[in-house]
Order: C-alpha cells, then structure tokens, then sequence
C-alpha cells in the first residue's frame, strides 16, 4: 500500500527504523509520487511499537505539497533549486566523513523543509547507488558528533541561484553578501550563529551588497 507523506520524511523514515521496519523490505519510497511504500508487516510494526497513535488516520492523510510547491519555489527564484541542491548533495555526501555527513544532511534536509516544506529525503534517494542509498539510510540513524561545516551554506545560496561571491569563504567560516542571506532565507529555517560584520568595505568581497553576515 502506498501512504503519502504528510510529515518530515525524514522523521516518518527513522520512526520506521526504530519500530524494526527493514528499508527496501518493509518499506520504500516513491520520490515521482513523494510516498512511502508500507507492506502490512510495516504496519503492523508501526502499530505495535506507537500503539498510542492511530495510524490509520496518520498514514490515510494526503498532502500533494511536492509538484506545486517545488515549482512554485522554482518559479520564485528564477532556477530549478531542488534539481540543483540534491545533485550537490549526491556529490558531496562521498567527500565527507560520517559525523561530517550526518551533520550535513541532518542540517539541510531539515532546514529546507522547515522553509519550503518540501522533502529531500526521496529525491536525494533516487540520486545515489545502491551503496550510497544505503550509506544515506545509515546516517539518518546516526546522532551528529560535530558541528555542521561550511560546505551546507555554500551548496545551499548556490542552488538558490547565487554565485561564489554571495557566500565566499574567509579562514574557516561563510561570508554572506546581502543578497546571499536573502537567497538562503527563502530556502532554510534553523538555528544557526551569525556574526555581523563590522566592516564590509574590508572584506574581499567586491559586490553592490557587499558581506553583512558571516557564519
């Protein structure tokens, strides 16, 4: 049976994990109908390990968010941004070590759903092999031991449409220009440390809207 997500995927996928569901077994997902695929012993477990909850109601609920709301996205910013930010995803989870990649997936997948209310998670599925499917299903399970790297903010102002001198790098840390900080807040909602700078004309940057934020 196929259930369409009405929540994080991310979060419907661990919950899964955690009542003993098997992925590729128990479970798949559909990243052209942005579902989940749930045979009977997956409900059965879910059921079991949340008795609290009725499944029923939550699985049967259906949110058709993806089509409209990643066009409607990709209209506002002039650029297929969803197309683009998975594609980096792919390639750059390989470069990372675990707690790095943990914390960049962890970072990303639930900043732009918080923002934009879309979900990664199947998109990015559809993306890697089979070992990279499963690398990616093992690190949702994973706890970040590190602080997220500068990598997610670049990737993120990139695919949004900006360009290297929006999100330039100064020692170990992201410089965002005005327009940069706009792009990323039409794209991701999260907690994060931001520093003014005091004295942009100081800076490398040489744009209009020169660095007002540094991460």
């Amino acid at each position: 049976m196929a259930h369409y997500m009405h929540q994080s995927a991310v979060d419907l996928f661990q919950l899964l994990l955690q009542a003993g569901a098997v992925p590729g077994e128990d479970f798949s997902c559909d990243g052209e109908r942005q579902a989940f695929h749930l045979n009977d012993r997956c409900h059965h477990l879910l059921q079991h390990a949340y008795p609290e909850v009725d499944w029923e109601d939550v699985l049967g609920i259906s949110q058709g968010w993806s089509e409209t709301a990643i066009s409607d996205l990709h209209a506002a910013l002039g650029c297929p941004f969803v197309d683009i930010l998975v594609a980096t995803m792919a390639t750059r989870l390989p470069t990372l070590a675990d707690n790095a990649a943990a914390s960049y997936l962890c970072t990303l997948l639930m900043g732009v759903d918080a923002a934009t209310g879309i979900v990664l998670y199947p998109l990015l599925m559809e993306r890697l092999d089979m070992a990279g499917q499963a690398r990616l299903e093992w690190l949702l399970r994973q706890v970040p031991e590190e602080p997220t790297g500068p990598e997610w903010i670049q990737d993120l102002v990139l695919a949004a449409g900006g360009t290297a001198t929006d999100c330039p790098m100064q020692g170990d840390e992201v410089l965002l220009t005005e327009r940069g900080w706009t792009l990323m807040t039409k794209v991701w909602q999260g907690d994060w440390a931001l520093t003014p700078v005091p004295d942009a004309a100081s800076s490398d940057v040489a744009s209009s809207d020169a660095a007002s934020t540094r991460f």
